[in-house]
């Protein structure tokens, strides 16, 4: 399945909001660490970290699936294999 330029956009507009509202959240908690009770700290750490780690692994299977499919009205640059090399060498010396 190829993308269309809008699943593109909307794809990584999604990350990225959720990337920026993830940033915001691990300022909070460090702006106010050295307050929260040792309990509260590993709750938060508790629930940010596989978080941060789901988020992650999304982006990364984002950017594998559209670097492997492309993308639709782009061009592809590369060339697909030949299917029988002899004809393509014959071809290739006349």
């Amino acid at each position: 399945m190829k993308w269309t330029k809008e699943q593109l956009t909307e794809a990584s507009l999604s990350l990225v909001r959720m990337k920026s509202q993830l940033a915001m959240i691990e300022k909070k908690f460090k702006d106010k660490g050295i307050r929260m009770p040792f309990g509260e700290r590993m709750d938060f750490k508790k629930k940010y970290s596989p978080l941060k780690k789901k988020i992650d692994d999304m982006e990364n299977e984002f950017l594998l699936n559209v670097a492997g499919n492309g993308v639709e009205g782009e061009c592809d640059d590369s060339e697909p294999p030949p299917s029988n090399t002899d004809e393509q060498i014959l071809k290739d010396t006349v």
